[in-house]
């Protein structure tokens, strides 16, 4: 009997074709690969119209490169210093990026203090869902549990690894970024709290994803608030359901565009 799926469904039904066919998910992660260096997600678009020539961009939560691909096509002039501390995507962007001047890869985690996390990586099936690696195992496998997202979800088909990750604060780097985009499954705000320091001296623009209103009213303390980018343009507010990143802007980032 052939399968009628809904336009909702047709995700869930490939995500259990990445589970279930040998080959399938990195044929796809291949494919996506080689888009990202063309084409962006359209929040990417303010990163052009942000300052003058040159500047530092950290990316917090790098994964597969994807956010590297956008700054390198839509900033060129910058340089890179990108986080990932899951052991197998940051060794695939030390790789890629080995010969690369402009772009640094730190397989570090960041939080609010140093010392070491536990990182824990999801796996269903033949999928290694590791752009859903968190620090809670919690927060790596709710999205894959949560209703709609597989088809015909299994419990049994899903592992989870543990992984033991240094973490340092990003204001223990000293660095003066622009713009610092975070990408961190849950771990957002910790993150900014052990960037204080950077916040208050280099007053970078920032794109976070999904912010909680925790971390909305943690910014405010520093003078942001929030955006979206509306058609090429920065309107003030929250980012739609389906758009990943929110735009964190100071008056002085609006005086200057």
């Amino acid at each position: 009997m052939a399968i009628e799926l809904k336009p909702a469904s047709t995700k869930a039904f490939a995500r259990f074709l990445y589970a279930h066919i040998p080959g399938a998910a990195p044929l796809r992660f291949t494919v996506k690969d080689l888009v990202a260096r063309y084409v962006s997600k359209p929040e990417f678009g303010g990163v052009s119209r942000l300052g003058h020539r040159g500047g530092l961009v950290i990316d917090v939560g790098a994964n597969r490169g994807q956010s590297i691909a956008a700054f390198r096509r839509l900033r060129p002039d910058c340089d890179i210093v990108a986080f990932e501390p899951e052991p197998g995507s940051a060794a695939r962007l030390i790789s890629r990026y080995q010969d690369d001047r402009r772009v640094t890869i730190h397989d570090y985690a960041l939080g609010q203090h140093m010392g070491e996390l536990t990182f824990f990586i999801p796996r269903y099936g033949r999928w290694d869902c590791d752009g859903m690696a968190a620090i809670s195992r919690d927060e790596a496998t709710q999205w894959l549990r949560d209703r709609g997202r597989m088809f015909r979800f299994d419990e049994t088909r899903l592992t989870v690894a543990e992984h033991t990750v240094k973490c340092r604060t990003l204001d223990s780097f000293r660095m003066f970024p622009m713009l610092i985009k975070l990408h961190a499954q849950g771990a957002e705000l910790e993150i900014l709290k052990g960037a204080q320091e950077t916040l208050r001296q280099c007053a970078p623009a920032l794109m976070c994803a999904y912010p909680i209103r925790e971390l909305i009213d943690f910014l405010r303390r520093f003078g942001y608030d929030p955006y979206f980018d509306d058609r090429g343009d920065f309107a003030q507010g929250l980012a739609g359901p389906d758009t990943t990143f929110t735009w964190f802007l100071s008056k002085t980032h609006l005086e200057d565009l």
